[in-house]
């Protein structure tokens, strides 16, 4: 009988504390590469590195951008994690397609920069602490000149 009431208490705490939960989404905007993250549960940190990922044969795989959820000219001086408050909408500089430069409003300057070719793509989120992981929709970058936009099967109705 204790062993039972111990485990009610244990299961009440974990549904109250829940409300609190590190939930976060990630939206596509209409402007090509930009997108928004949105805190939907109690305060969150986030890396500052944006995980880009393409589409190849039916998996996500990493493309190695140096995008960031925050600008700077300098790699180095960007802050490791940023905190949202909850439900915070947060909108990084947009992709601009390449692995180095990635965001042109950051005015980044680095050597061997590659627009990639055109395919399937998402962004990714990850928490500072934990390493727990939220990925948006895909959306197609068909040309690093022309705009990316929404796959068909994640076009808002």
């Amino acid at each position: 009988m204790k062993i039972f009431a111990v485990a009610a208490i244990a299961a009440f705490f974990l549904t109250v504390g829940s409300s609190h939960a590190q939930s976060v989404s990630v939206h596509n905007l209409p402007l090509p590469g930009a997108f928004e993250v949105v805190n939907e549960g109690g305060e969150v940190s986030l890396s500052s590195h944006v995980q880009v990922e393409r589409l190849v044969n039916g998996e996500w795989r990493d493309v190695g951008t140096e995008m960031q959820l925050v600008c700077s000219d300098d790699l180095f001086q960007v802050p490791a994690c940023i905190t949202l408050r909850a439900g915070q909408r947060f909108r990084p500089p947009p992709w601009n397609g390449s692995t180095c430069g990635s965001q042109s409003e950051c005015h980044a300057i680095c050597r061997g920069n590659i627009f990639l070719p055109p395919g399937t793509f998402r962004f990714v989120v990850t928490l500072c602490a934990g390493g727990k992981s939220f990925a948006g929709p895909a959306f197609d970058m068909e040309d690093p000149d022309k705009p990316a936009r929404r796959t068909r099967s994640t076009r808002r109705k």
